[in-house]
């Protein structure tokens, strides 16, 4: 991704997004039909990098692209206070910033990964509640969609959540929320990053997801391989975002989730927009240890009218691990629903 392709935009609450675009929409000259932009979000605790194999392919294919640095990641503003973490204000600042590139109603397809805190999946989700006219179709990459939830709370997720899989799926998240968690994974980076990206994914069922595993883990300052898929750029990219005062903001993420911000915005949705009535896609993977496959697409069956699914063998990182595979599963989904 090219770095004289990104741009800068700040919106009313005056904070500033840095985001990825290609192929701007007014260059696409006569199309029939136009093809729709594709807006890729990502979430913890990457940066619109890790969908550069996915930009340049929908480059390629000749459509519009848009791939934006959430608040607390890249180069985008980083705020430490968990209230601008909600995801109604960042959803509000995601359509300024469309309205800014010129995308009107309709003319964007939204795709999401990650899930729980307010990112990646999860705004794709809400964009959908709250802006239901402003994309024309859904995409979740790993997580599934989930309706709004306003009594949901941590303890009855990870209470569900073992009895389903043996053990607690985002156990993680308390850590991430705990006050000790910014100066530990600073200090263990390393570590830390060594686990997100595991080239064992089993490992997150063991050493990441259940309660205390994480903080277990970066107080050991243990390593162990990291996947094939992830360039040294890549991880550098990332390593300096987070080294460089990233981490504390990326975090309140998870102390808004912690905090109740999210039980609050939810409450802000009217039940008749809690059902997804517009295409959604949801690519699953096999060996994805936080969000199973299987309660991925049983999540989604419940809340969506009209759902494509396909299945990776592959881990949490499906945009990295098979590009190819998922590009092709993506474009062919948005050809048959334009």
């Amino acid at each position: 991704m090219d770095l004289a392709s990104y741009k800068s935009f700040t919106t009313s609450r005056h904070l500033t997004y840095s985001y990825f675009v290609g192929l701007p929409i007014e260059e696409q000259g006569v199309l029939e039909p136009p093809l729709p932009g594709v807006l890729f979000i990502h979430g913890f605790p990457t940066s619109s990098r890790v969908w550069k194999h996915q930009v340049k392919h929908f480059q390629e294919c000749g459509f519009a692209v848009l791939a934006v640095d959430l608040l607390g990641f890249g180069s985008s503003s980083k705020p430490c206070n968990p209230e601008e973490y909600r995801a109604s204000l960042i959803c509000k600042d995601v359509i300024e910033l469309l309205d800014h590139e010129g995308f009107g109603d309709g003319q964007v397809i939204a795709v999401g990964h990650d899930l729980l805190s307010s990112s990646g999946s999860t705004i794709v989700a809400r964009l959908a509640n709250f802006y239901p006219r402003r994309c024309c179709s859904y995409a979740f990459v790993a997580d599934p969609y989930r309706p709004p939830r306003p009594k949901k709370t941590l303890q009855y997720t990870l209470w569900v959540t073992k009895r389903f899989a043996g053990y607690e799926l985002c156990g993680h998240s308390l850590f991430y929320a705990d006050p000790s968690s910014e100066k530990l994974i600073n200090f263990h980076l390393d570590s830390f990053l060594s686990l997100i990206f595991a080239s064992d994914p089993k490992l997150w069922c063991t050493d990441l997801a259940p309660v205390g595993a994480l903080e277990s883990w970066v107080r050991r300052d243990r390593t162990t391989e990291l996947a094939k898929y992830v360039s040294p750029e890549d991880l550098q990219l990332w390593r300096s975002s987070l080294s460089e005062g990233g981490i504390a903001a990326a975090l309140c993420y998870y102390k808004a989730f912690i905090q109740g911000l999210t039980g609050e915005d939810d409450q802000l949705i009217p039940i008749d927009k809690y059902r997804l009535e517009k295409p959604a896609f949801l690519a699953t993977a096999k060996h994805d240890y936080v969000s199973p496959a299987l309660l991925a697409i049983e999540t989604m069956k419940n809340d969506c009218n009209n759902l494509t699914i396909r299945e990776f063998y592959e881990g949490h990182w499906i945009m990295m691990a098979s590009p190819a595979k998922l590009n092709e599963a993506l474009y062919s989904w948005i050809m048959d629903h334009i």
